[in-house]
């Protein structure tokens, strides 16, 4: 149960997120690039003509086309050909990655939160959700590389308009050894994922993808979950096993961990296999995390 003082910590967030003129809002790009990617009955036409309306995004477009990320044989020089060749759906992944890092840009005034990493670890993130999904022979939910990306957007609505609380839980969890998440419910009443679901509720992100963000750092002692939100959670971790490591240290450290064991053995996957799958993901995201920083 909440305290009555954590309880007011909460009213005083949602109030504040409710009161901020400044807080981002996703842009209508966005938007209508999902509703034409979601609605049978729209074409790419309709696509061509939101997208090529800004210019900027048009641009960034093409020179994703054209990077090592999708290694498209021939040169992509127009958005209808980009288009055609990458598929509505990643386009839709793209247009919410690069609207999306648009609205936070770098603040001088609080370096203690490294942006950089910060979106280098949100693009891992959704490639490795959907390389979870492949691992595990699922077909991934639409929403599951947008949701993989924003999962830890919570973090900048802290760190950028709750800048206290957000050093108080740092230290908290540092002092404590403690996750951040642990020592956000322990200061807070909540942590960042369920402050992301508000905000992306606000942008009207579906709610699949709102609660999985809002969920992924909570872990039922019960039977093991293959949700979005689960397989998030996982793919936020596996981000810190991988980082530095190559794929047989991984595979050994996944093997002797009995959290692993217990969830990849009700799915019954080779782990090897699936760390293969993983570090191709990674290794196809440096170049777009390249293009976009």
């Amino acid at each position: 149960m909440i305290s009555q003082d954590k309880t007011e910590i909460i009213t005083r967030i949602r109030n504040k997120l409710d009161e901020i003129r400044d807080l981002p809002t996703l842009p209508a790009v966005a938007h209508e690039v999902h509703c034409i990617v979601t609605d049978t009955n729209s074409n790419m036409s309709d696509l061509v003509r939101v997208i090529e309306g800004d210019m900027a995004l048009t641009a960034r477009i093409l020179r994703i086309a054209n990077s090592a990320y999708y290694g498209v044989p021939r040169k992509v020089d127009n958005l209808k050909m980009a288009l055609v060749i990458l598929g509505m759906q990643e386009v839709n992944n793209l247009v919410v990655t690069i609207t999306v890092m648009r609205l936070f840009p770098v603040d001088s005034d609080h370096t203690i939160f490294d942006m950089p990493r910060f979106w280098k670890h949100s693009a891992i993130c959704a490639e490795l959700t959907v390389g979870l999904y492949e691992g595990l022979r699922m077909h991934p939910p639409s929403s599951a590389y947008i949701t993989g990306l924003l999962h830890d957007v919570g973090k900048l609505i802290l760190a950028q308009y709750f800048f206290d609380y957000y050093t108080t839980s740092l230290k908290t969890a540092a002092e404590e050894a403690i996750s951040l998440a642990d020592s956000e419910i322990k200061i807070l009443g909540v942590d960042h994922g369920h402050i992301g679901s508000w905000l992306t509720k606000r942008w009207n992100i579906p709610d699949e993808i709102s609660d999985a963000i809002a969920r992924h750092h909570v872990r039922p002692a019960d039977t093991p979950r293959f949700d979005l939100s689960a397989i998030v959670d996982w793919a936020d971790r596996l981000f810190y096993l991988t980082e530095g490591r190559n794929p047989n240290e991984v595979t050994s450290l996944l093997t002797n961990d009995p959290d692993w064991n217990r969830w990849k053995g009700a799915a019954g996957f080779p782990t090897n296999k699936l760390v293969d799958i993983l570090f191709k993901r990674l290794n196809r995201c440096a170049s777009l995390i390249n293009i976009l920083s």
